[in-house]
């Protein structure tokens, strides 16, 4: 999967399928990356998942089924 940082996605299929997720590379701080999941684009609330690296990340997704469309919109 394409990985889009600091762009939000709707999960169109999959766990969730219809929230927003951002995802946040946080490297330079937490040593991670960051996945933020809402059920409203403009929402700050929802669930947040702290992985070490891209490799956790691309197994995240596919785990939860997602395909993601990335939006314009940050």
């Amino acid at each position: 999967m394409n990985l889009k940082y600091n762009t939000l996605g709707e999960i169109i299929s999959g766990r969730n399928a219809g929230w927003y997720v951002k995802l946040i590379d946080d490297r330079a701080s937490s040593g991670g990356i960051y996945i933020y999941e809402f059920k409203e684009p403009d929402d700050n609330e929802g669930f947040d998942t702290w992985l070490e690296n891209e490799n956790d990340v691309d197994g995240f997704i596919s785990e939860s089924g997602w395909k993601i469309k990335w939006l314009n919109k940050n």
